[in-house]
């Protein structure tokens, strides 16, 4: 998941200082414990976290932030994103190259968020990916080259909108697809998300790890994030005033001001999930994974991992309070990812999306 700042313009005779304040945020954010930037892609960011996480905890641990390790085949629509130069013929290697995840939305097609597939602006080439389907454990599955990388194009890398991809495989894969919901999502109710991201200790599982969330509407989301900015800007400001002799409450006075004229973070295209303690959430490395609502005909995806904030002073990667999880609402693109699917296939081919054949997972 990833971490963004977006303000209204402001006055321009402050804009030196918060310029200064938001240099000394942005720098104190870029450690492994804030959700980074989307420009550059997950492929090494993630990879490059897996490697310093392992390296300071070999030990591990069996939780991704109030989650559990997924029954064997539970979800088997769930795949994971591989970077293809990181991979060799020992199963072993599909751990360190996981960078995503994303969902089989039908035999040819796996659906992810659109900033896993893009780098620096650019989408990432077909060959550079490898999708890994039927694993609950990344050490098992079966292999897929990608044909072909779709980003959507009203994807913005500075607010996150619009967060959603395609990937075509080359070969139609073996496993059960999910429903994709063709139904506006509720502001409540219960979902389940799923992957292979950072748990609380600061490791990546090699075991697909499940947790439960509340949806939420969005202004929960907008006022507790809108509150992390806030935060973060007085602590920022704070510092300045050390070196350029602000007084205390004159700081306060400005981020208090500044903070009040925020747009709201999240969009119409976005979902709002989690818990108010934040002790569940999705993190890095499961980003483009699936949110879905499981009723009598099995799950129905309603959303796709995309971000999530924290204060920059914060100890810890995801799961902070009043945050919440932000998600890309797919109610808002299923006539977009039928158009590409239709246009994209090769004829005669027609498929469509929706349709599901992943079953309800077996109560224990």
């Amino acid at each position: 998941m990833h971490i963004i700042h977006r303000f209204r313009p402001i006055a321009a005779a402050s804009a030196l200082a918060i310029a200064s304040a938001l240099a000394t945020v942005s720098a104190s954010q870029a450690d492994d414990t804030a959700r980074p930037e989307a420009a550059v892609s997950p492929m090494k960011r993630v990879a490059d976290a897996k490697a310093k996480a392992a390296a300071e905890n070999p030990d591990g641990a069996d939780r991704v932030y109030g989650g559990n390790q997924a029954e064997k085949g539970a979800y088997p629509f769930q795949v994971a994103l591989l970077t293809t130069d990181r991979l060799d013929e020992n199963p072993a290697s599909q751990a360190n190259a996981q960078f995503c995840g994303g969902s089989l939305i039908a035999p040819q097609w796996v659906l992810t968020a659109a900033h896993c597939l893009n780098d620096k602006g650019q989408p990432i080439s077909p060959d550079s990916v490898t999708v890994l389907t039927g694993a609950t454990d990344l050490s098992e599955g079966k292999r897929h080259k990608v044909v072909e990388v779709i980003v959507n194009e009203g994807y913005s890398e500075q607010t996150l909108d619009n967060d959603l991809g395609l990937l075509r495989l080359a070969e139609p894969a073996d496993a059960p697809t999910i429903k994709v919901t063709h139904d506006a999502t509720p502001d409540a109710g219960k979902t389940t998300v799923t992957g292979w991201g950072k748990m609380q200790d600061g490791t990546f599982p090699t075991a697909l790890m499940v947790a439960d969330l509340d949806l939420q509407p969005n202004q929960a989301c907008n006022s507790g994030i809108k509150a992390i900015y806030a935060h973060d800007l007085k602590a920022a400001l704070g510092d300045l005033s050390h070196r350029m002799r602000y007084s205390e409450k004159g700081i306060d006075a400005a981020a208090t001001a500044i903070a009040a004229d925020m747009t709201d973070p999240l969009t119409g295209n976005m979902i709002c999930a989690g818990t108010t303690s934040g002790v569940r959430d999705a993190c890095n490395g499961d980003s483009g994974g699936p949110l879905f609502m499981t009723g009598a005909d099995g799950p129905v995806q309603v959303g796709v991992v995309s971000w999530g904030e924290g204060p920059a002073d914060g100890s810890a990667a995801c799961g902070h309070k009043d945050a919440y999880g932000i998600y890309t609402r797919l109610a808002n693109y299923t006539g977009w990812i039928e158009a590409k699917m239709k246009t994209s296939a090769p004829a005669p081919a027609k498929p469509k999306v929706g349709l599901g054949t992943a079953q309800k997972p077996a109560t224990p």
